[in-house]
């Protein structure tokens, strides 16, 4: 009876390793890869394309301020995107996503029938770009290999009217053009094309990319941002030079490709694997 009762621990204890030396070769084969460095983006918007090259500097700050009001209207119709691939990404960007967010407006050609213009801080990419959607999602393709990890690209954007919308708004702003942080989000949840408060990113513009290989990134929202300064917007333009205050923005957005979970399959492999063993172990002690 003793001999039977120890041969019985023995086989529990070797079942017990098996079990756990199996489920952790599968647990490494089916998760490890999933726990490894995530492809991830931040997508950075100003008015400046210099902003985004010295968006904490002091001394760049005063000097970008050092604009006139009808300068700062017509940049902030046709702000600066900056693309990110984070270093810890294993693959290229290939494509960069865009929505208009005030369905309003859309994305309107930057020069000539190009919707995007490649910034004078990043030169050497190739960019192609298309909207769907009736203009309101836009679509930069990056070539000669994708953003690769670490890198940066800038390019430029403008924003347009629709014409079921032109009348409207050139009756309550002239023909002064659109600013970004008015289409792309609310400042300070305030909607001057409808004069509600309401914080709220249902109307706000939303971004993904494509990596190549790793596939789509989660699609990332604007908040309705806050803004310190924000009576001038549209053809409300400050007077003067730099004697009225108007910090240049800028919003950040971030987004990364979800890790996956363990597929089915993976699941019904680890279920047969643990019946095996369970069946296993009860053949033993019946033999004992």
């Amino acid at each position: 009876m003793t001999t039977r009762t120890l041969g019985s621990l023995a086989n529990h204890t070797r079942v017990a390793r098996v079990a756990s030396l199996l489920l952790s070769c599968l647990l490494v084969g089916i998760i490890g890869p999933a726990a490894q460095a995530v492809n991830s983006y931040t997508a950075n918007f100003s008015e400046k394309e210099l902003k985004l090259s010295h968006p904490v500097d002091a001394a760049w700050e005063k000097w970008l301020m050092g604009d006139i009001g009808y300068q700062r209207m017509v940049e902030r119709n046709s702000p600066f995107v900056e693309l990110v691939n984070d270093a810890a990404s294993t693959s290229p960007i290939t494509e960069f996503h865009l929505t208009i967010g005030d369905n309003r407006f859309n994305f309107a050609p930057v020069v000539g029938t190009d919707l995007v213009e490649l910034g004078r801080t990043t030169p050497g990419f190739a960019l192609t770009s298309s909207t769907t959607n009736s203009g309101d999602d836009l679509v930069v393709n990056i070539g000669g290999g994708g953003l690769q990890p670490g890198q940066a690209l800038k390019f430029k954007i403008k924003l347009g009217i629709d014409p079921s919308f032109d009348a409207a708004y050139k009756s309550q702003f002239g023909s002064s053009l659109p600013d970004y942080r008015t289409v792309l989000f609310d400042m300070n949840g305030v909607n001057v094309y409808d004069g509600t408060t309401n914080s709220s990113s249902a109307d706000n513009a939303a971004a993904y990319v494509l990596f190549n290989p790793g596939g789509k990134s989660d699609t990332t929202v604007f908040p309705d941002e806050d803004v310190a300064v924000s009576q001038y917007f549209n053809n409300n333009l400050r007077g003067g030079c730099c004697c009225a205050g108007d910090p240049v923005n800028l919003f950040k957005l971030e987004g990364s490709v979800p890790i996956p979970e363990p597929g089915s399959l993976a699941l019904v492999m680890l279920g047969i694997a643990g019946f095996s063993l369970s069946s296993r172990s009860r053949s033993r002690r019946l033999a004992a």
